[in-house]
């Protein structure tokens, strides 16, 4: 019920009328979902459409039961929301992608349990060509976590630092290059 418009497995094909009532009787038996926003509501999307077999097997219901946090790691510090200007890079070596870069106003980042990544493959394509999306586990060595202390005095964003970060493929979701179209 965390995501009931989805098809079987992880939903039922709720219409929207059959959406409005699982949450009504949620809220009457006091049952609420995972609070896992980024996950849910981008994570699992992308991993659903975009994703492998594998991916998806080992990733979604994690998400659903809130047992997986995701955060969303797109903003850098000299591009801002311009994801085509982004310049976190992801090198293939072998089996795996060695990433350096950094992602700023990443909600949520320490106490992620993954990230939803999107790294620049390919420097030599036009801006929008050549990104790809991958998982990155947040306790990967290489990567390092400093909270952004807000004027409310709280500290829900971060800035996070990718030094020779290693993903394997298999954490590549969709096609090499082709991030922007996930």
């Amino acid at each position: 019920y965390v995501v009931p418009h989805w098809p079987p497995p992880y939903g039922i094909d709720a219409d929207s009328m059959h959406q409005l009532l699982i949450d009504d009787e949620l809220r009457t038996a006091g049952v609420s979902r995972p609070n896992n926003p980024v996950g849910i509501g981008w994570a699992a999307p992308t991993i659903m459409l975009a994703g492998t077999a594998e991916q998806k097997q080992k990733f979604l219901n994690p998400i659903f039961t809130g047992e997986a946090f995701f955060c969303q790691m797109f903003s850098e510090p000299d591009a801002g929301s311009d994801l085509a200007n982004l310049a976190t890079r992801a090198e293939q070596d072998g089996d795996e992608y060695v990433v350096n870069g950094s992602k700023i106003w990443t909600s949520g980042g320490h106490n992620s349990d993954y990230g939803i990544l999107i790294a620049r493959t390919n420097p030599d394509l036009p801006k929008h060509k050549g990104i790809t999306v991958f998982i990155i586990p947040m306790d990967a060595p290489g990567v390092e976590i400093r909270q952004i202390r807000q004027m409310s005095g709280g500290t829900s964003f971060n800035e996070v630092f990718l030094t020779d970060v290693r993903i394997p493929d298999a954490y590549r979701v969709g096609d090499i290059g082709e991030g922007w179209k996930v």
